[in-house]
């Protein structure tokens, strides 16, 4: 045997042989018995056996054609169930989904959301690792990542979940002591806090008027760091100890903004940081991976 048989060629030998002649097949499939003789033929030198004895009037299986009758059958059924289960996959969550997210974002609003989801898809399994750094997901062996930043990889599938921006803020304590500056170059005389979470690993701010971002290339802002972090619930704790300035998410500060534990600095001036789930082409009809992006854009944006 040369090579694997052609799953047309199998279709048309157990339709041949459980109708009991290649003219009743050929009705069946709706083709000439010319067709299907060519097509058992062609089975017939893939495997190297003749499956049939042909007589002038009718077909009667060899005794090496009824073993390759029984095994073609299960080979059928196997197919079957295959493209079964598949179909099953695309319609009903299960299986284990591998998502990856950044640390602060993952612990404070992606984590508490998947709590629930065990409850609605009985069948899926979540695994969540968060990372403050960029990772490969197809070479990591991740099925999605939650993550934010103005770049999209190109070869994956990548969307909006959340629409979200970053702000300037600090201390009462800080702004009493330091001033509250009035421009972006005041910030130049002010200590502020770099976070180094993925994307925000530059050195310097990148900033839009609130009212102009859509038509406004970034004001890049060269301030002095007085300290540094890749944890960003590090950055809100020295921020909230009156440590300096500190451009943070909204979601981040939203609970201390509005306790007074921190006030917004240049409130006219922003950084876009929308939310995204990234995942691989292969998986856009996985009913996992839907459930789970349709459902944490659901309650994002709630």
């Amino acid at each position: 045997m040369s090579h694997y048989p052609n799953p047309d060629d199998i279709k048309v030998f157990v339709l041949a042989a459980k109708t009991g002649g290649f003219s009743a097949a050929a009705q069946r499939l709706n083709a000439s018995p010319a067709y299907v003789s060519k097509r058992v033929a062609m089975l017939e030198r893939t495997l190297g056996i003749r499956l049939f004895h042909r007589g002038a009037r009718h077909v009667a299986l060899t005794t090496q054609g009824k073993v390759a009758l029984e095994w073609a059958e299960k080979l059928l059924d196997v197919s079957e169930q295959m493209m079964q289960a598949l179909k099953n996959e695309q319609m009903v969550p299960t299986g284990t989904l591998r998502i990856v997210t950044s640390t602060g974002f993952g612990s404070h609003c992606v984590a508490p959301l998947l709590s629930g989801l065990p409850q609605q898809y009985p069948e899926l399994e979540i695994d969540l690792e968060l990372l403050d750094r960029p990772v490969d997901l197809i070479s990591e062996g991740f099925d999605l990542e939650i993550r934010t930043g103005p770049v999209m990889p190109s070869d994956l599938i990548a969307k909006k979940i959340y629409t979200n921006h970053r702000i300037l803020c600090a201390s009462p304590g800080y702004l009493e002591a330091a001033g509250h500056p009035q421009t972006l170059k005041d910030l130049k005389q002010h200590r502020c806090i770099l976070i180094r979470e993925r994307e925000q690993a530059g050195e310097q701010w990148q900033l839009f008027q609130k009212k102009m971002v859509q038509d406004q290339q970034a004001v890049e802002t060269k301030v002095t760091f007085a300290m540094k972090t890749n944890y960003g619930e590090v950055a809100k704790r020295w921020c909230l100890d009156g440590a300096g300035i500190m451009l943070r998410s909204v979601w981040s500060v939203r609970e201390a903004l509005e306790a007074g534990a921190l006030v917004q600095v240049l409130p006219e001036y922003t950084q876009p940081a929308d939310f995204w789930a990234i995942y691989p082409d292969r998986l856009s009809a996985s009913a996992k991976l839907r459930v789970v992006v349709d459902y944490l854009s659901q309650q994002l944006g709630e």
